[in-house]
C-alpha cells in the first residue's frame, strides 16, 4: 500500500481524537460476533446447501444453527483495488451489448488496514485477513480438484507475499419496483448514469442500508450520496454473511468465496478528494475495444478545439498555470 497522503487530514485526526481506540475497543467487545474471534468450523460452520442445485454453500453459527452473520472494519480503498462503485457496478459489458433489467448488478468494496491505525486495530485488521484465509483453505478442500477459487482477499500490489485487501459485495442496486419493498429512485439519481449503456426500463435504484455514523443519527444515505460519503479513505463497519458459489464458467468449474454485506455503517469520513464519475460508453465501431476503461473512455471525449473567443493571437505571450496534485 501507498504511504499516508499529508495532504490529507481525516487519518490524523483518527489518531489525535482517539477514534482508532475506540473502534478497536468497540470491536473487540463485540467477542464471537466480529470476524477476527469467529473461527471457522469451531464458532461457525456450512450448513445445508443454499439453492435448488444443491451446489452452494452458506453458514451457521455452530452455537444456536442461525444464519452466520459478522462484523467486519475497515477502510475503503481505491478503485485500482477492485472498488466497483458506479452505475456499472460489477456488470461487465460482453459483446457490446448494454445493461438491461435482466442484468444483475452490485456494488463491490475493497477494505484495507486503516491508515496510521493504532496496534489494537491492525490486530484486529490482522486477525480479519487469517480467519478469511482459514475458511478459504478449509473449504476450498471440498471443492472438485480442478475448481479455480475465486477469493474474497486479494493482494493490493503484485509483489506483496501475503493478501492485505478485503472484499465485500453489496445486494443488487437495481430492481423492479413490484418485488422490491422500501425506498426507491428514479435510476438518473446516479451522476454517471448516463449515455447509451443504460437500457433500463422497469428497474428503480434501491436503497440499500447504508448508514451514517453515529454522531449523526444513523440516518440511511442516499444512494446518490454514497460516492461523496464512502469515498477512499472512509472507515466503515459492515455486517456479512458469508456464501460459497460453485459453479462451470466456460467449461471450468470454479468455486467463489463472498462476503455479502446486508448493512454497512460509517464509522469515520475521509476528506480525500472525490473523482469525477466515468460515464460508461458502448462503441460504435466493430472494433474490439473495452470503452469501459478510463484510459479508453478520456480518448473518446478528448477534445484540442479552442473557441473563437479564447484564441490567441501569435505574438502574444501565454502564461501556464502549474498543476499541483
Amino acid at each position: 500500500m501507498s504511504s499516508p497522503d499529508i495532504e490529507v487530514k481525516c487519518f490524523l485526526q483518527c489518531v489525535a481524537n482517539g477514534v482508532y481506540n475506540h473502534v478497536a475497543d468497540a470491536i473487540t467487545s463485540l467477542g464471537k460476533n466480529g470476524l477476527g474471534e469467529a473461527n471457522f468450523s469451531i464458532n461457525w460452520t456450512t450448513t445445508v446447501q443454499d439453492n435448488y442445485s444443491r451446489t452452494n454453500w452458506s453458514y451457521v453459527n455452530t452455537k444456536d444453527g442461525r444464519p452466520f452473520r459478522t462484523n467486519i472494519v475497515g477502510q475503503i480503498a481505491t478503485s485500482t483495488c477492485g472498488r466497483k462503485h458506479s452505475a456499472k457496478g460489477t456488470h461487465f459489458t460482453k459483446k457490446n451489448v448494454p445493461l438491461s433489467d435482466s442484468d444483475t448488478v452490485k456494488w463491490k468494496w475493497a477494505l484495507s488496514k486503516p491508515t496510521l491505525c493504532s496496534l489494537n486495530l491492525m490486530d484486529i485488521w490482522e486477525n480479519q485477513l487469517t480467519l478469511i484465509e482459514d475458511w478459504v483453505t478449509e473449504e476450498s478442500k471440498r471443492a472438485l480438484m480442478s475448481s479455480k477459487i475465486n477469493m474474497c482477499i486479494t493482494k493490493s500490489a503484485s509483489n506483496l507475499q501475503y493478501a492485505d485487501l478485503i472484499m465485500l459485495t453489496l445486494q443488487r442496486i437495481y430492481e423492479k419496483a413490484e418485488v422490491t419493498p422500501g425506498t426507491l429512485y428514479d435510476l438518473r439519481i446516479l451522476p454517471d448514469y448516463r449515455g447509451s449503456y443504460f437500457q433500463l426500463q422497469q428497474n428503480k435504484l434501491k436503497q440499500l442500508n447504508i448508514y451514517e455514523s453515529t454522531d449523526n443519527g444513523l440516518k440511511l444515505i442516499p444512494m446518490h450520496e454514497t460516492y461523496s460519503k464512502l469515498r477512499p479513505g472512509t472507515l466503515i463497519l459492515a455486517i456479512c454473511d458469508a456464501h460459497v458459489y460453485n459453479m462451470v464458467q466456460n467449461g471450468q468449474p470454479t468455486s467463489t468465496f463472498q462476503l455479502s454485506v446486508q448493512a454497512m455503517k460509517v464509522l469515520d469520513l475521509s476528506d480525500k478528494p472525490v473523482k469525477e464519475c466515468l460515464i460508461p460508453i458502448l462503441s460504435t465501431t466493430s472494433i474490439d475495444m473495452s470503452k469501459d476503461d478510463s484510459a479508453i473512455a478520456t480518448f473518446s471525449t478528448f477534445n484540442i478545439t479552442i473557441s473563437p473567443a479564447k484564441k490567441k493571437s501569435k505574438g502574444g505571450k501565454g502564461k501556464e498555470k502549474e498543476k499541483t496534485d
